[in-house]
Parts: structure tokens; sequence; C-alpha cells
């Protein structure tokens, strides 16, 4: 068996490590929460409690006794490696605190998936989003709508710039008729708040008939040039014959994720955003970016990810007992693999608690220190590319026009030393000056 924290021992690692994960909200942020987590600095808190952890017991996979479950933290960075390259089997993404969170609005999307399911909506996923191509087929109109969107005036905080964000992502995922639809938005965050709390609360199936009802009506009526129209003219669907809600690949069900994975590519670029504010020479890199593929812009991207993960943590189960070097897990076990850990690991990376585009350009990413910023192995994020896409011309796009004026609070915490580990999203104000 592996090692076993003490009751003392597990309890300081939930207090440190787990909890404050499952308090900002794992599917929607909790302002308030995320504010808190900000002045204790909970990452760093994190990393200090999986040192002492990892010097007391060893590389682990250390397991967590808690009422009901077990949990076992993460804490080499080989057994990251073979958690997420053993993905569905034996390891699944589709966790039971994943389903009960997912079943409140997305009960069929690929996360919540295990086989033989999982494989063909996965290809189904990776198909619409063009995964194998650096550039997806409707980069066009992307662009069109980000540059059309985002054309911010005056001081915005982070609410004022979702509202900007969403109704560009609502193109980008749904077609320009979804532009205004606010109310699907506002749907989607009702049924994201209840799934923070996965199976403890209720499912409102009032609010997600309705968000239902209104996702199936776009697919239905598929916009050229929006993902939704490479969902229907996919050759997987045409092919299928199981399509239907409820059963075989319901393409309609896959939808959600796309709209809820566009709002933590929005928080990233948020982040980004402030960064490039106390760093005018980056931002002016970025805008001066002749490439139409904006690799560097994409490089930024990645490395506001890393530095602020926008997925907390990256869980598995163990669906069969798995042996380690330091004993067996029982079958059921869950895997939790704290992405900042292992971002911001001062011990490990030179460049952890800096803003670093160049790693992703460089080659120092692809060292055996797992870097995440969009998972890796069989259950890699699909839309990879598309959220490069959006973040990166969107960074371009702010930059080209307009001068960024950063609040002097959070200009002080960018420019006070080493980068905080901690950044609350919601924090920045934002001047946009027209250049």
């Amino acid at each position: 068996m592996l090692p076993t924290a003490t009751f003392l021992d597990a309890a300081r690692a939930v207090r440190d490590v787990l909890l404050p994960v499952v308090a900002q909200g794992a599917i929607l942020r909790r302002p308030a929460v995320s504010r808190v987590a900000e002045l204790l600095h909970a990452d760093d808190r994190a990393l200090r409690r999986v040192r002492a952890l990892r010097q007391r017991y060893g590389e682990g996979p250390l397991l967590i006794r808690i009422p009901g479950r077990t949990v076992a933290l993460v804490m080499d960075p080989d057994h990251v490696h073979r958690i997420l390259h053993e993905t569905p089997e034996p390891f699944s993404a589709a966790t039971s605190d994943k389903v009960g969170a997912l079943n409140h609005f997305q009960p069929h999307g690929v996360l919540a998936t295990d086989p033989p399911l999982r494989a063909p909506r996965r290809a189904l996923n990776e198909e619409a989003l063009d995964t194998a191509r650096p550039v997806h087929r409707s980069a066009d109109q992307m662009v069109a709508a980000i540059t059309q969107e985002l054309h911010p005036s005056g001081t915005l905080d982070w609410t004022d710039f979702r509202k900007s964000w969403s109704r560009m992502v609502r193109r980008i995922v749904l077609g320009d008729s979804a532009r205004d639809d606010s109310e699907l938005t506002r749907l989607l965050d009702v049924l994201r708040a209840n799934a923070n709390w996965a199976a403890i609360h209720p499912v409102n199936r009032r609010a997600r008939e309705r968000f239902d009802e209104e996702v199936g009506e776009y697919v239905e009526n598929a916009a050229p040039g929006s993902l939704v129209e490479a969902l229907m003219h996919s050759t997987i669907m045409r092919d299928s014959r199981t399509v239907e809600p409820g059963g075989g690949l319901d393409p309609a069900g896959q939808v959600p994720h796309w709209l809820f994975a566009f709002d933590a590519a929005g928080i990233a670029l948020w982040r980004l955003l402030a960064v490039l504010a106390t760093r005018p020479d980056v931002a002016k890199t970025i805008a001066e970016e002749e490439s139409p593929l904006r690799a560097y812009a994409g490089a930024a991207a990645q490395e506001s990810v890393r530095l602020w993960p926008t997925t907390l943590v990256v869980l598995r189960e163990g669906r069969a007992e798995t042996r380690w070097d330091a004993g067996t897990a029982p079958a059921g076990t869950e895997f939790a693999i704290v992405s900042s850990v292992f971002h911001r690991d001062d011990e490990a990376l030179e460049f952890a608690n800096d803003f670093v585009p160049e790693i992703w350009l460089d080659g120092r990413s692809d060292g055996p220190w797992p870097l995440l910023p969009f998972s890796e192995g069989p259950a890699v994020c699909p839309g990879r590319n598309v959220v490069l896409l959006t973040i990166g011309t969107a960074a371009h796009h702010l930059t080209s026009h307009y001068d960024l004026d950063l609040d002097p609070h959070t200009r002080a915490r960018l420019t006070a030393g080493p980068l905080p580990a901690t950044f609350d999203h919601t924090a920045p104000r934002m001047g946009f000056w027209r250049k």
C-alpha cells in the first residue's frame, strides 16, 4: 500500500492544498474566495506543504483519507506524466467528483465520459476543433469576431471585459446570431455555480432544460463559420447513426464545454494584459508580430496559464488497483495533480516565478518537469489551437491599438519582485487608451 498521511498531516494537506481549490470554485470562480486566496498566498502555502510532505513520506503518491473517499496527492513529476499518459485506462478523466459537477450542464461531454463512448466523442471534438491543425479552418471568422468585439474604451474591470469577451465567444462557437444572447451565458453561469458543489447540489433542471434547448437550436441551425457548423459537418456526424441526446455522440452535448473553456481563456487573457501593462517591451513585441500564427503571442498566453493555471487541479480516478514504487493504490483512488505546485516550483525551474514566454519557443517547456497549461496525453485539451488563436489574436489586437494602463495596486504586485503565485483575476482594473 502507498504511504498514508497521518491524521494531522492529512488535515494540513486538506487545509493548505485541497480546500483552497474547492473553495475558489473549480467550475466557476467565487470572486470573494479568490480575493481571500490571494491575500493568504494560497498557492505558496500549497507548494510549501507538498514539499514538507514529500520530505516526510517520499515521492508518493501520498494517500489522504477523507470521509467517503481516498485521494492520492501526486508529488513526483514522473508520476504526473504516467497518470496523464495512461488516461483513460486505468486513470479515468471522468472522476466521480467531475461527473457530479459536469452533470449540471454537460452530462454527455467527453470529460464526463468513460469508454466505450469516450473515444468517438473525443474524435468528434477533435475533428470539430481541428485539433491536428495549427490553425482552425474558420480562423478568419474567429479573427473577425475578436477584432470587432474587443474595442474597449476607458477603464474596465473584469466584469466589463467579460461582457465583450462573452459576445465574442458566442459568435465563435454558435454564430453571429448568438452575439447578444447574454441570457444563454447567464444560464450557463447559474449551472456552473451549482456545479461547484458537484453532486451535493441538486441539478437545476429548469435552467438546464432552457440552456439545452437554446444550445440545441444553435446546433440545429449551425451558422456558417461557427464551431457548431464544424461539429455538425464532421465526417463522424455524417457516418454516425447514434447522435440523439442522452445516448451516442450527442453533438450538442459537447458544446457547453467549449463555452465553459472559453471563459478560462478570457481569464488567462485578462491576466496576460495585466502583465503586459507592466512590461511594455513584451507588449511591443506582441503588437509588432507579423506572423499570422502569432507564435510569440501564443507563447505569452501559455505563460499566463503556467503562472496562474485556470485548471487548479487535474483529477484522475484509478479504475483498477495501480502499482507504484512506494506501494499500491486501491481501485477507486482519486489522483490529484495540483497544477501550481509543479508550475511554480523554484527548486526545479529557474524561471518559476518570472514571465518568460520564450520557454514555449526554445524547448525549455518540453523538459521532464511537468508544465501543463493544456494538460498532456490522450486527454490533452483538444481546443488548444483555438484557444491560442483567440488569446494570441486578442493580445495582438489590443496591444496594437491601445496603451494599457494598470491600476496602481495590481501594478505594484506585478513589479515588486517575483510574480505572485496567486493572482485574483477579478482584481485588476485596466485603462485602454487609443494609440
